[in-house]
């Protein structure tokens, strides 16, 4: 098995009571090819303003998560998470915990 990161977008105009569940459905489609969701490293972005309109929408729901999953079991999850409407945006990358470490935010000057 190998770690990925992926990076979801959700469309802007689910309520936010629903969002966690919305989050939650897209997580079964990982969880239904093998995957091992990495509780811990789940980053909530929030919503942002893109930098030009994706589907007629300005903005979206952004949340990345971290998990386990067999290589071969890729091209599945991504086919799923196109069919899916309120998914506007996906994107599935290996995780390397270096890459993470050697990329800190430059200091600041006083």
């Amino acid at each position: 098995m190998k770690k990925y990161e992926i990076v979801l977008i959700l469309d802007p105009t689910i309520e936010d009571s629903e969002v966690d569940d919305k989050f939650e459905s897209v997580l079964e489609i990982l969880r239904s090819q093998g995957a091992e969701i990495i509780q811990d490293q789940t980053l909530d972005w929030g919503k942002r303003k893109f930098a030009y309109p994706v589907k007629k929408k300005d903005n979206g729901i952004y949340r990345v998560y971290r998990f386990n999953v067999e290589t071969q079991a890729i091209a599945e999850i991504e086919r799923r998470l196109r069919i899916v409407e309120m998914v506007l945006r996906s994107l599935i990358v290996l995780y390397d915990p270096e890459t993470e470490r050697i990329a800190k935010p430059a200091e600041t000057k006083k």
